[in-house]
């Protein structure tokens, strides 16, 4: 199966953000302890780029299968049972990212106007992950039960 841009998009903002994170701390190490220099804004940028991957990099574990899950209920049951249960797990999943978001953009809303202390940009850029995260979720999960319903043997 082919992922979708979505997670393709999130595939490389992973990427990128763990990029400039290493390097970014790399050469904070190098500063602080070479030239007895610390760059101000480093470990503010590595933060929020940890913050970016985990939020965007929800939906790439989600798609590789590598979420803790528990298989308990998932192994015992077959056929229409089977994919009742999953879909009231992806709904209650669901419901949490719809949480996630409302909670996000609230979150951005109250960042209006405040500034990082070190990098000196918009908050609400830096809580912006967090709806987005949240919205790349849902989509992978609507895409997830779709195809459970609409091609079988999927799960």
């Amino acid at each position: 199966m082919r992922a979708g841009r979505h997670v393709l998009v999130s595939e490389w903002i992973v990427i990128v953000t763990f990029l400039v994170m290493v390097l970014v701390t790399f050469a904070q190490v190098i500063f602080r302890y070479v030239f007895e220099f610390s760059l101000p804004w480093a470990d503010e940028l590595a933060r929020y780029c940890l913050v970016w991957m985990v939020f965007v990099g929800m939906v790439v574990a989600l798609v590789r299968g590598q979420h803790v899950t528990v298989d308990l209920l998932r192994a015992r049951y077959q056929g229409r049972v089977r994919l009742l249960m999953l879909s009231v797990i992806d709904l209650a999943c669901a419901v949490l990212f719809g949480t996630l978001l409302y909670g996000g953009v609230l979150l951005m809303q109250l960042a209006v106007g405040q500034t990082t202390s070190g990098l000196g940009m918009p908050k609400y850029l830096v809580y912006a992950a967090l709806p987005l995260g949240a919205v790349l979720m849902l989509v992978e999960l609507a895409l997830r039960v779709y195809r459970r319903h609409t091609s079988p043997g999927l799960e």
